[in-house]
């Protein structure tokens, strides 16, 4: 039995492992994008492909790969999604160009895509009850803290390898990390029989929701700080046709008996459907801070990315302290606790937005230690149990399209947070008449935060229409 529980705790540790890499490399290149452009002569709308790209294919292969992981084995994908992520952190952190790092980026995105739905699967495969409970909320907090560290561990890295070949370890990084995971998958994560059931793998809806969503983010990030052209405007139009098509396809598929992409049932559960909105419109807002300060603290105010790791670090030292804790307090609060950590953060970033106002200029970052630190609190109240909240809406039969349904809008979120705040940040910035440099970038900051609070009060008006308790 010591040996099984100990199986069961290495096997944990590796796909718990494949979950911080994923997360971590959302933010981690935020604080080397100023080098990145100086190396690579890239333009902004190359440095918001970097990241958004990542996100968006992370999120556009989820649901496709759980059923690949049911029809071929969790473990077997899982293992080729870590091996073909790795080898994307390698070509990189090699890259030459800025569209040979755009591909490796993209790629890594559906790599990470591939391997991460096999977690919540494999966890649900070894564990159950009270337990089962225990270990989401690990998940969840290994998330939070995942996404929130990237920033400080990407200066440091910066901070250790040079401006020059920094930016190249922020990629290498994951390699120590994903070969140990690599290894553990293979020694001890759970063999499982693949199902001989009839498992549909709904190539059109995958086009059908790459085409629209590409339609309507391509315009948002290649345009920078250029006005839109009406192609521009008729690209985003079409994809509304897009996204209507793709329901109507799920639904026939439905009829007839097989697996959609989207599953319309689950689209009819009013508490699925908010939920899952939320977690869309808060990653939306949550990983886009990163990329508008990390830009601001190193490109307007000429600070060293360790120094601009650190100005954002209260807010991944808040994350932790309350992603840690908070599954003890849903019990107790409820969606309450929601509530309080969205309402957190909206006065965290508020607070950033003034000190930003009342400083012509750059300033110290102690000035923003207390309020990042309030937003971190809440965000690390918000992302954990934001989980369970959705996936309690669902009954177990469906819990894994769910699941897959779930993961994929924080990515799509992820990445539309980028296009549309880098878009505001970058034309503001276009458009400013300051007569610094730190005060243009600081009016652009303003600007996001202002979008990042109002996508904010929408994800505290969301709450409303979820579960009062789990």
């Amino acid at each position: 039995m010591e040996q099984t529980d100990k199986r069961k705790t290495l096997a944990l540790i590796s796909i718990m492992l494949g979950a911080f890499i994923s997360l971590l490399d959302t933010t981690i290149v935020n604080v080397a994008l100023p080098d990145i452009t100086t190396a690579l002569h890239a333009t902004s709308e190359t440095i918001e492909w970097v990241i958004s790209g990542y996100a968006l294919a992370f999120g556009l292969v989820l649901i496709l790969a759980g059923r690949l992981g049911d029809k071929f084995g969790r473990k077997n994908i899982y293992i080729i999604g870590i091996t073909l992520f790795l080898i994307m952190s390698v070509t990189a952190g090699f890259a030459a160009s800025e569209n040979s790092l755009i591909i490796s980026r993209v790629i890594q995105g559906l790599a990470a895509g591939l391997f991460f739905p096999q977690i919540n699967a494999t966890i649900m495969d070894m564990y159950s009850g009270k337990s089962l409970g225990k270990i989401f909320g690990i998940l969840g907090s290994v998330i939070g803290v995942g996404t929130a560290i990237g920033p400080l561990t990407g200066g440091l890295l910066i901070e250790l390898f040079g401006t020059t070949n920094g930016w190249r370890a922020v990629f290498f990084v994951n390699v120590p990390f994903v070969l140990v995971t690599l290894v553990l998958a293979m020694l001890y994560l759970p063999k499982r029989t693949v199902s001989t059931k009839k498992i549909s793998f709904d190539l059109p809806g995958v086009g059908l929701l790459t085409i629209a969503l590409l339609l309507l983010l391509f315009p948002l990030i290649s345009n920078g700080a250029n006005d839109f052209k009406p192609i521009d405007y008729l690209l985003m139009a079409l994809s509304i046709p897009l996204f209507i098509i793709l329901y109507k396809w799920s639904v026939y598929q439905e009829k007839k008996g097989n697996q959609p992409l989207i599953a319309p049932n689950l689209l009819k559960n009013n508490q699925f459907v908010s939920g899952m909105l939320l977690s869309l419109v808060y990653f939306a807002a949550f990983t886009s801070i990163f990329f508008v300060l990390s830009l601001t603290w190193q490109t307007g105010f000429n600070r060293s990315a360790i120094l601009s790791g650190l100005a954002i670090s209260p807010f991944a030292l808040g994350s932790v302290l309350a992603a840690s804790n908070s599954y003890r307090f849903i019990p107790l609060l409820g969606r309450k606790l929601l509530m309080l950590g969205v309402t957190l953060v909206i006065v965290g970033l508020g607070t950033v937005s003034i000190v930003f106002h009342l400083n012509d200029g750059a300033f110290s970052a102690w000035l923003l230690f207390l309020p990042l630190f309030i937003a971190g609190l809440g965000s690390g109240l918000t992302i954990a149990p934001l989980n369970s909240f959705t996936l309690s809406t669902v009954t177990g039969l469906d819990r894994g399209g769910a699941s897959g349904m779930f993961n994929t809008a924080q990515r799509i979120g992820s990445s539309f947070g980028i296009a549309v705040v880098g878009s505001v940040f970058f034309r503001t910035l276009g458009n400013t008449t300051a007569t610094s440099k730190a005060s243009a970038f600081s009016d652009s900051l303003q600007m996001s935060m202002y979008v990042n609070i109002f996508l904010l009060v929408v994800c505290f008006l969301l709450i409303f229409r979820l579960p009062k308790s789990i």
